[in-house]
């Protein structure tokens, strides 16, 4: 699998640099001298530069590893603090993990956001004016040192156009798992496994969990499972990964079900048959089709104190067309036979450039609405 990733990311031999590695280590000393100074005095001759530098390596600008790295980079994740959930909160600084899961999963570096097309990460990142434009956020909206290497671009990458697909936190996962599902051994469903960010944060909790992940998306349980061995290797975990659509699969013995599902329309992430927004045409038919027979499944599965947890919101499409999500998802899971007990605020960041009085008095945050039968 590492062959076939490395081909997908285009890595030759001359890039690995180390177990861990951007490709870039080379050039570090070049982008080292192209700083703020450098920027004030010639904006558009340093954006050049640093373009030139880029394009003369053209890799994507995540990090890499080799399998040795990966199975090192998992003991470390198993074994760092995390912030704990508190008063139903959970506060910032939980992105241990996410650099795998841009590995591991290519598909979400192509993955499509709001179905505009052609607007991956990947994709922005070979578009000239686009890099180009990250380039300028860099030096523009931040300070300090190390302003156009690799993490900082793909950091600004994410800023142009502002859509991306996202991968839920694995630390904030085993925060949540550790919270809602204090029973060793308890078994987890995960009802949308997506990139791995929760088969990563749960297979690596204390508690010892069995986790239990299912998906449509044929790529992606092809790289869930190759997660999985990788986690049984090097932490002594082993999941069970299920290729099936939480609308038909039936779960049975289930302490915890908690997954963050995908939305009708919000993001393409491949052409199968399977998908919410390929198979519903409207949120309607989204709540009938998906929604509505996934909760009655969750709901017949679990246990008699256990809990069902999900990561929703309200959102917007690409042309500003807003969709409310949680109010009907809510009503929906009282109907079925739950009860709305808390809600945990997951809680954001805010994007360079915004003053911290047109935040004052507000938060930023998403949930996590937690139900008991």
């Amino acid at each position: 699998m590492i062959k076939e990733l490395y081909k997908f990311w285009n890595i030759q031999t001359h890039n690995i640099h180390g177990n861990e590695f951007t490709g870039y280590e080379p050039v570090y000393d070049q982008l080292e001298k192209l700083d703020k100074p450098a920027f004030n005095k010639d904006p558009e001759g340093t954006i050049d530069k640093v373009f030139d530098i880029y394009r003369s390596i053209n890799l994507v600008p995540i990090i890499y590893f080799t399998e040795k790295g990966l199975i090192n980079s998992i003991k470390d994740f198993k074994s760092i603090s995390y912030n704990a959930v508190k008063d139903c909160k959970i506060s910032l600084g939980n992105n241990r993990g996410q650099s795998l899961s841009r590995f591991l999963f290519p598909n979400m570096m192509t993955a499509e956001p709001k179905g505009r097309g052609s607007n991956s990460l990947k994709d922005r990142f070979y578009n000239d004016v686009k890099l180009k434009r990250a380039i300028r956020i860099c030096y523009e909206m931040r300070e300090g040192h190390k302003l156009s290497y690799p993490t900082a671009i793909r950091r600004a990458l994410e800023l142009v156009t502002g859509e991306n697909i996202q991968n839920f936190k694995p630390q904030n996962a085993r925060s949540i798992a550790e919270h809602l599902c204090p029973v060793l051994w308890g078994n987890i469903y995960d009802y949308s496994a997506g990139y791995g960010g929760r088969l990563l944060g749960i297979s690596c909790s204390n508690m010892n969990y069995n986790y239990i992940g299912l998906d449509p998306n044929t790529e992606t349980i092809k790289y869930l499972n190759y997660f999985n061995n990788l986690l049984d290797e090097a932490v002594g975990a082993r999941g069970t990964i299920i290729q099936n659509v939480s609308e038909e699969y039936q779960p049975t013995d289930i302490d915890l079900a908690f997954s963050s599902p995908p939305y009708f329309n919000l993001e393409k992430y491949c052409d199968e048959s399977t998908q919410c927004m390929i198979k519903y045409k409207t949120l309607t038919e989204w709540f009938n089709g998906y929604v509505e027979p996934t909760i009655e499944r969750i709901y017949k599965s679990l246990n008699k104190d256990g809990i069902f947890a999900t990561n929703i919101a309200d959102y917007k499409t690409y042309g500003n067309k807003e969709f409310k999500v949680i109010e009907d998802w809510l009503s929906l899971s009282k109907r079925i036979g739950f009860k709305h007990v808390s809600t945990i605020k997951m809680m954001l960041n805010t994007r360079p450039g915004i003053g911290n009085k047109k935040l004052s008095g507000r938060e930023k945050w998403e949930g996590v609405y937690v139900f008991t039968k």
